[in-house]
C-alpha cells in the first residue's frame, strides 16, 4: 500500500477576480523543481477574499513516502 505526504505552495494572484492571474514563470520555475525532487502536482486551487477578488493560488502537490 502506498503512504504518500503532501505540500502546498501559494501564488499570489495579480488582479481582480476578472483578470486575476499567476506569474507563469514562477509558476513552471517552482512546478519544475518541486517535480524534480519527486513532488507531483495533484491540484490548483484558487483562493478568493470576501470580495470576491482573486487573491492567490495554492498548488497541492504529493511524493510518495519511502
Amino acid at each position: 500500500m502506498y503512504q504518500w505526504e503532501y505540500r502546498t505552495i501559494k501564488f499570489y494572484a495579480q488582479g481582480s477576480l476578472q483578470a486575476g492571474r499567476i506569474n507563469d514563470v514562477e509558476l513552471e520555475t517552482t512546478l519544475n523543481e518541486f517535480g524534480a525532487r519527486g513532488w507531483e502536482l495533484v491540484t490548483i486551487l484558487p483562493g478568493t477574499r470576501d470580495n470576491g477578488e482573486l487573491w492567490d493560488f495554492v498548488a497541492i502537490l504529493k511524493r510518495e513516502v519511502p
